[in-house]
């Protein structure tokens, strides 16, 4: 059974009253935002606890673990409740003794335990996996999603309200902008808000004296930026990794990366080539095929491949091979950007 991380302490108070909805014996969560995912772990500690799950054993998959703690544990009796949480962190990957380990702890689980585990967010090849479904014979596979930039105001919005917050107009985007993609600084601010709000009434004024600009910015998130089209945001994260003094030549080689594949690939479609054999071979996963296909249809393999011209140029100019000719590195950073971004410059307008 699969289920979300916001449903399964919900799902969990459901099940335990009678054989047609029993509890699940293995709750995998898995998310790569490890706040939502304590969260969920949170929620269903506090339910299994309601049903009498008193005792707690916990694990942490480390170099040289004895996998027998897992396999094992089933076998050693309780001494203090009839009725055991087994909490089980994996920081990175199973592994090939984990996934033999946990299979064969589905196999047969322990009567009177619930084992939890906690890892990062499963890509396809594991959910298709021989473990993952021997997971899911006899428990539940709980998914937390990446909250992309498009979803995180409606993820916002609805925390504030969970906290019983009433926001004033303008408060979610003021707050989605300097916060947007740090999912656990918006969970701070909301739960600072809820201290400093009278009456819950959340206003323009409190967020502005109150919030921090934590916006989680860095290389890729420009160059993302840039295939979106989207200036006023590159503006915005070029100026913070200016002023937190990022080297250039590291914004450089990003953006020079970008431009060679993108050139390439455009370039490969004008010719024939299949899209999502292309898409493969460049290893263009689902998450960032939007972002690609508005580059490609917003230039032409012409404009790309003139970029390219550009950013080599500047690649040249940052490593000190040439001088900077027109204006500081960081200003011909924001002018490559700019035509990325598919936006004309004044000087380029009649070329």
């Amino acid at each position: 059974m699969r289920v979300t991380l916001e449903e399964v302490a919900q799902r969990l108070k459901a099940c335990g009253g009678d054989s047609n909805n029993p509890l699940p014996k293995v709750v995998l969560l898995n998310g790569n935002e490890p706040l939502l995912v304590e969260e969920a772990l949170d929620g269903v500690r506090q339910v299994l606890k309601q049903q009498g799950f008193d005792e707690r054993l916990k694990y942490q998959l480390e170099t040289g673990f004895d996998w027998y703690k897992l396999t094992g544990v089933g076998q050693a009796m309780s001494l203090f409740a009839e009725r055991r949480v087994i909490e089980f962190r994996v920081p990175k990957a199973l592994g090939a003794p984990g996934t033999k380990a946990l299979t064969e702890y589905c196999q047969n689980p322990p009567e009177d335990d619930i084992l939890v585990v906690m890892m990062p967010a499963l890509d396809k090849r594991q959910r298709a996996a021989k473990w993952v479904k021997a997971v899911e014979s006899v428990g539940w596979l709980v998914d937390g999603y990446d909250i992309s930039l498009q979803q995180f105001p409606a993820w916002l919005k609805k925390r504030l309200q969970t906290r019983s917050l009433r926001v004033e107009a303008g408060v979610v985007e003021l707050m989605t902008e300097q916060l947007e993609g740090n999912v656990l600084a918006a969970a701070q601010e909301v739960d600072k808000l809820q201290v400093l709000a009278k009456d819950g009434a959340v206003t323009l004024k409190l967020v502005t004296e109150s919030l921090a600009d934590q916006a989680r910015f860095d290389v890729y998130a420009l160059t993302d930026g840039c295939l979106i089209g989207d200036f006023n945001r590159v503006l915005r994260i070029k100026s913070r990794l200016q002023s937190e003094g990022v080297e250039p030549v590291i914004v450089v080689w990003a953006l020079v990366r970008e431009i060679r594949l993108l050139a390439s690939m455009s370039s490969a479609l004008q010719q024939g080539q299949n899209k999502s054999l292309l898409f493969k071979q460049n290893r263009i996963w689902n998450k960032r095929e939007p972002i690609v296909n508005a580059a490609l249809a917003r230039l032409t393999p012409r404009m790309w491949y003139q970029l390219l011209e550009q950013a080599a140029h500047l690649d040249q100019t940052v490593k000190g091979q040439r001088y900077s000719e027109v204006g500081s590195i960081w200003y011909q950073i924001e002018q490559l950007c700019c035509r990325l971004c598919g936006i004309k410059l004044a000087s380029t307008v009649n070329a």
